[in-house]
């Protein structure tokens, strides 16, 4: 790329000769300040899952089981929908770090036309998944509740993708507080939409565990209008004009989105379907191992909102400093948020490891699953350092708009290390005996830990290339 005038912050002599954990402080504080309603966002997201496991945990095994399959199944396919549209964010961000924010209506307006074009293929996709069901071997009863499931929570998939795409360009401006508002509003929307559906209340059929899939579904469409109405009620969003006029996509427009898109949206889906691949494999040993996993998984998801929150968080404040020209600024963002998302994994592994048993006893009453789920909480917490640096690394590349190599390496970290190394312990007498769940969960702390270094390594490397790009022109 050719090199462009630099303009650090760092090198502002107010700022330069503080010392290193001074600047350090003062950058953790704009980290904090766009990461604590992140956090709370992506909680709020999670406890969706959450409500879903422990309503359905309540109703009975078989509707955990059915939930949990349905959730194994959709979620890979809507984090990568949700990774398509996340390329708004950098975009934003270094457009609103080089004051051209004014252009960003032209990207949002084609990321929701591939939003809406993703949105109908998955739905057809779902419609049509009976064959990946009858390879699972599934009792006719969790059968039936899968496929409920995924038809309700599929009728929420245009109004899910249209709201990821109004939120990336939000917080791509920096604004993270609404979203934050709105995880409060939807929480409390799906609790009760569960609450009526699963079990029937008000005259509405009782649907078990498929009520969670369609709770969800009608959840989605709250997000969407609080998101609107957030959109037309904030002074810049409105200044930006989105919404002035109806456009046709272009292939330029959506080439731009799709070429960052695609692989983040790509390295998600291989992420999350790990785990969808997991649960299906541990899915013949029976609703016991199924609901012991589920609840780790879904426990491993809140405590993830954390790191995963101060990333989005790095991603913004990098996409800032190299769209204002500051590559120094983006490399200290991305440090000061890795080191950050560490020390609280260090609390969180702590927490899980002395706590399971308090843990899984939120989630259900049944006996067995809880000891199932102590025994891989056990393990699942060894591996929260390495995944703050995974996705804390994996963000700070986002910022620089690097979303290729970051596929490549996930790719290779996953699905070469992690599946076959959990398939040959957890499923298989070759290297040791069969370990079932705990040899996935095992296989996942390897994993996670090669793809945290290969990323870090990237971005180490990255970031110094910016900077010498930069500073070339400075002498």
């Amino acid at each position: 790329k050719k090199a462009v005038p630099m303009n650090s912050q760092l090198k502002n002599p107010n700022f330069e000769n503080q010392s290193f954990l001074k600047k350090y402080f003062i950058e953790l504080k704009h980290i904090i300040r766009l990461a604590v309603p992140l956090i709370i966002t992506q909680l709020g997201l999670s406890a969706i899952g959450f409500i879903d496991t422990v309503m359905a945990g309540h109703y009975s095994k078989a509707a955990l089981a059915g939930a949990a399959v349905g959730a194994s199944i959709f979620f890979p396919f809507i984090l990568a929908l949700n990774g398509v549209m996340m390329a708004v964010v950098p975009i934003t961000a270094q457009l609103k770090g080089g004051k051209k924010e004014d252009k960003s209506a032209y990207v949002v307006k084609e990321a929701l036309w591939i939003g809406l074009f993703f949105s109908a293929a998955l739905f057809i996709l779902l419609k049509n998944i009976d064959f990946l069901l009858n390879l699972m071997g599934l009792s006719e009863e969790v059968f039936h509740i899968v496929k409920q499931y995924l038809l309700g929570i599929s009728t929420g998939l245009p109004a899910f993708a249209s709201y990821m795409v109004l939120r990336s360009f939000a917080e791509g401006l920096g604004k993270t507080k609404p979203q934050m508002i709105i995880s409060f509003i939807t929480v409390a929307f799906n609790f009760c939409a569960n609450n009526i559906l699963i079990y029937g209340k008000f005259g509405f059929p009782e649907l078990g565990g498929a009520g969670c899939g369609w709770a969800s579904g009608l959840t989605s469409w709250v997000f969407l209008i609080c998101i609107l109405v957030f959109i037309f009620s904030d002074t810049e969003c409105r200044k930006i004009n989105i919404f002035s006029a109806i456009s046709f996509p272009t292939l330029k427009g959506m080439g731009e989105v799709l070429k960052l898109g695609l692989p983040i949206g790509g390295t998600l889906f291989m992420e999350c379907s790990i785990f969808a691949c997991i649960t299906l494999f541990i899915g013949v040993l029976g609703p016991v191992m199924v609901g012991g996993h589920q609840i780790t998984l879904n426990y491993s998801g809140l405590v993830f909102a954390i790191p995963l929150s101060i990333g989005m968080s790095v991603t913004i404040r990098a996409g800032h400093a190299i769209g204002r020209r500051d590559p120094l600024a983006a490399r200290f963002s991305c440090i000061t948020g890795t080191s950050f998302a560490v020390i609280l994994a260090c609390f969180t592994l702590l927490f899980t490891r002395f706590a399971p048993h308090l843990i899984a006893s939120f989630y259900t009453n049944e006996k067995d699953v809880v000891d199932v789920a102590v025994s891989l909480l056990q393990i699942a917490a060894l591996y929260q350092i390495s995944d703050a640096v995974m996705i804390t690394s994996q963000s700070g590349l986002r910022g620089y708009k690097d979303a290729n190599m970051t596929f490549a390496l996930t790719f290779m970290a996953y699905w070469v290390i992690t599946l076959p190394l959990g398939y040959l312990i957890g499923m298989t007498d070759y290297i040791v005996p069969a370990m079932g769940a705990k040899g996935f969960w095992l296989s996942l702390i390897v994993g996670l830990s090669v793809s945290g270094i290969f990323l870090s390594v990237r971005l180490y490397k990255l970031s110094k290339r910016y900077i010498r790009m930069y500073v070339s022109v400075n002498g």
